[in-house]
């Protein structure tokens, strides 16, 4: 793997999401330095940047104040978001399909990343940032609407909008929606295997993080043409995802362990 070539926009972000991970404590630049094995020289210029932007407050001893906040709205670190690409690619290769994460923002999902489809006989409009109605009450819409349970889904959404996924996409009742969202509640896997109206049949699962928050879809996408085993072949994209699932928890759990040992150096949410 080639080596990152770390620039001074790298160095800006370490040293911001070092002082968001301190907290309201004042921490001095020496410390920065050290804990983050960045030059004093180049730790001074960005703090010197900082405080004359107004997002840092400088004591005469040289302590930091913050005066920012930075946060991520999906919490994925550089670390998580490496595995998860490597770990698209590996599956990808392995079972020529289409792996794609998607994230939640307000009432849409939105395609964070997806591999290429091999060899594809049908075309997948979903590139990276394609955005698509949660509305629709496809696999990754019933996983997610099932978490935030039907009382928040009702006060959230109009309850009267769900439509199904599908060739049809006909629209679906309040009390029939309800008994779908509600029928996800207690599955970490789901599927559309018929597909949907453009002919593409997903597989997905939820990843949460360590608390059981929320953080993203993990999608198998791939042309919904007949196979000869559709039992066969519905268990082994569930062993995918179980797979994948496992792999990324590991991951959440070993970066929340490493904050835990380094406040300092904790991932920011």
């Amino acid at each position: 793997m080639k080596a990152k070539i770390v620039g001074p926009s790298d160095r800006l972000l370490e040293v911001m999401e070092y002082l968001m991970a301190t907290g309201p404590e004042p921490v001095k630049q020496v410390q920065i330095s050290r804990d983050l094995g960045i030059p004093t020289a180049t730790v001074n210029r960005i703090v010197r940047t900082l405080a004359e932007r107004g997002y840092l407050f400088q004591t005469s001893e040289k302590y930091c104040v913050p005066n920012f906040r930075l946060i991520r709205n999906v919490p994925m670190s550089e670390s998580y978001l490496s595995v998860l690409s490597d770990l698209m690619n590996e599956i990808t290769s392995a079972h020529k399909v289409s792996v794609e994460a998607v994230v939640v923002t307000g009432f849409d999902l939105l395609w964070h990343s997806r591999t290429e489809l091999p060899n594809a006989s049908v075309a997948i409009r979903a590139e990276r940032g394609f955005r698509r109605s949660l509305y629709e009450l496809d696999a990754m819409s019933r996983l997610y609407l099932s978490r935030l349970g039907w009382d928040e889904v009702s006060y959230r959404f109009f309850t009267g909008g769900f439509f199904k996924s599908g060739l049809e996409m006909g629209g679906i009742a309040p009390l029939e929606a309800r008994r779908i969202i509600e029928g996800a509640s207690s599955k970490a896997f789901d599927y559309d295997f018929d597909g949907n109206h453009v002919g593409v049949r997903r597989f997905a699962t939820i990843i949460e993080d360590e608390s059981g928050k929320f953080l993203h879809l993990l999608s198998i996408a791939e042309a919904a043409v007949p196979v000869r085993d559709k039992d066969e072949h519905i268990a082994e994209m569930r062993g995918v995802l179980n797979h994948a699932r496992d792999v990324l928890k590991a991951q959440i759990n070993a970066e929340a362990t490493e904050s835990l040992h380094h406040p300092n150096l904790k991932i920011v949410k």
